[in-house]
């Protein structure tokens, strides 16, 4: 089965498009009525849709919170704060097409601008 998505609000709305035309179920936090919703509530909504949470916030990366095997998947991108649209976009498209989809699924995954890591449980 191929990975579904949800976009956290603050990623560009551009990358819902960028994925869903790679054939990926993807939604995006403000298009689809989540706008302010807590990240606990967001979990456990990306849960139950059996979606790979994308997002800039580095709060998803604690493995302490949120362990690698107890979701779908964590994207977190850490790019700089000033990045604009177009270059969070070129480094997701980037990492979507270099990676293993099975790779990133139940894992935690930190995504910069030229590398990734991925974390899974052990």
């Amino acid at each position: 089965m191929k990975p579904r998505f949800l976009i956290d609000e603050d990623c560009p709305l551009s990358l819902e498009p960028l994925l869903n035309n790679k054939s990926y179920d993807t939604i995006h936090v403000k298009t689809s009525g989540l706008s302010g919703t807590k990240d606990p509530e967001l979990f456990i909504f990306a849960q139950k849709e059996q979606r790979i949470i994308i997002s800039r916030d580095l709060g998803w990366a604690n493995i302490k919170i949120y362990p690698p095997s107890t979701h779908c998947g964590l994207i977190i991108l850490r790019l700089p704060f000033e990045s604009i649209a177009i270059e969070i976009r070129q480094v997701v498209e980037r990492f979507i097409d270099r990676v293993d989809m099975q790779e990133i699924s139940g894992a935690t995954v930190v995504v910069d601008k030229n590398k990734f890591r991925i974390r899974k449980s052990i």
